[in-house]
């Protein structure tokens, strides 16, 4: 597909948008389990590890996590407002993934998932989490150069940690609305606003 052309210009039906996406994006061996288990125990293993290595911080080195957790959440904005929604050399897949499968698949009238297979498509992929730890790699490293070490460890400790907490949000957006969960008020309202996002009209 052309770069400039407009990827929700189908002629085709909700059902048959979703039917071609999850065709090209869903391998017929994917587990959503798995993919769940995957990048909780990974994301759980990094912080367990930079916060095992903690030598009696000090407050000031306490209190820079949350800087650590806003230079995530700016990265974060960065990455979805830019490589994630406009083709961007060398990261066309988050492209890919994120614009012509989840934004095709979900939309403001058809956020719910209906089975664990559609979890590849709300999720991260595997290799993202590997991929931001290398590509912000130089932060934590010049932190633990000027700072300290236990800075270096914060930062991997308060920037995974958003990573996590951000994959469950964004998962609770996609739960089915008739869930026990799907039906608090909190979610409800997040809901709300992340389907504002998939509005194609916005």
């Amino acid at each position: 597909m052309s770069d400039t052309v407009d990827p929700f210009a189908r002629d085709e039906t909700r059902a048959a948008a979703r039917a071609r996406v999850a065709a090209a994006a869903i391998p017929r061996g994917y587990s959503g389990a798995l993919h769940v288990v995957y990048f909780n125990a990974l994301a759980l293993t990094v912080i367990g590890y930079a916060v095992a290595g903690l030598d009696r911080p000090r407050a000031f080195e306490v209190a820079l996590a949350p800087l650590f957790v806003v230079f995530a959440n700016a990265f974060e904005w960065w990455i979805h407002r830019g490589p994630m929604h406009h083709p961007v050399k060398g990261l066309r897949e988050l492209y890919d993934r994120h614009t012509l499968s989840h934004h095709v698949y979900f939309t403001d009238r058809d956020m719910e998932i209906e089975s664990a297979r559609e979890l590849k498509l709300v999720l991260f992929p595997p290799f993202a989490l590997p991929f931001f730890i290398v590509l912000t790699s130089p932060l934590p490293i010049a932190a633990g150069l000027l700072i300290s070490a236990n800075a270096a460890r914060i930062f991997f400790a308060s920037a995974i940690g958003y990573y996590l907490v951000y994959e469950w949000m964004h998962l609770l957006h996609h739960l089915p609305k008739a869930s026990w969960i799907g039906r608090t008020l909190f979610v409800t309202a997040a809901r709300d606003h992340h389907t504002r996002h998939h509005d194609r009209a916005s």
